[in-house]
């Protein structure tokens, strides 16, 4: 998790008068039809859609894939809108490779298993509200 984004995030609240303590919310996140152990699985969690359009996370993780599912959990969350980006990245380039056309060719997802048409999904099929402890179960899409 990076600390420095979510203290900046914190203080920034409570000096607006948003809120005036920080929650420990923890948010849950299962990966399935993981269908391949090379590489890794590469997870972001985003606090709002400004995050979500434009980069930054506040919280990643890297673990190696495993065949089958994958579980990691971000603690001490704000409670707040967030969405998750994950991608297989199954040939340890550390990008989301595509094809000619721009489709993805390795694995990827988004929260609430959204999909986009003819594009990413949007912030507004992807956000769902973080309070107290939320489990996200997303399917890889191949």
């Amino acid at each position: 998790m990076n600390t420095t984004k979510l203290i900046k995030a914190c203080l920034l609240a409570a000096a607006l008068g948003v809120y005036t303590q920080v929650a420990a919310d923890t948010l849950t996140i299962v990966i399935e039809d993981i269908r391949d152990a090379s590489g890794t699985v590469q997870v972001q969690v985003l606090a709002g859609q400004a995050q979500f359009e434009g980069g930054g996370a506040v919280a990643q993780f890297l673990e190696p894939a495993v065949e089958g599912s994958l579980t990691v959990v971000a603690e001490d969350l704000p409670p707040g809108e967030y969405a998750i980006r994950i991608m297989h990245d199954v040939n340890g380039n550390d990008e989301l490779d595509a094809n000619f056309f721009g489709a993805p060719t390795e694995p990827y997802t988004i929260s609430n298993n959204a999909k986009g048409m003819f594009g990413p999904a949007s912030w507004e099929d992807a956000r769902f509200v973080l309070e107290g402890e939320v489990t996200q179960v997303i399917s890889l899409v191949h």
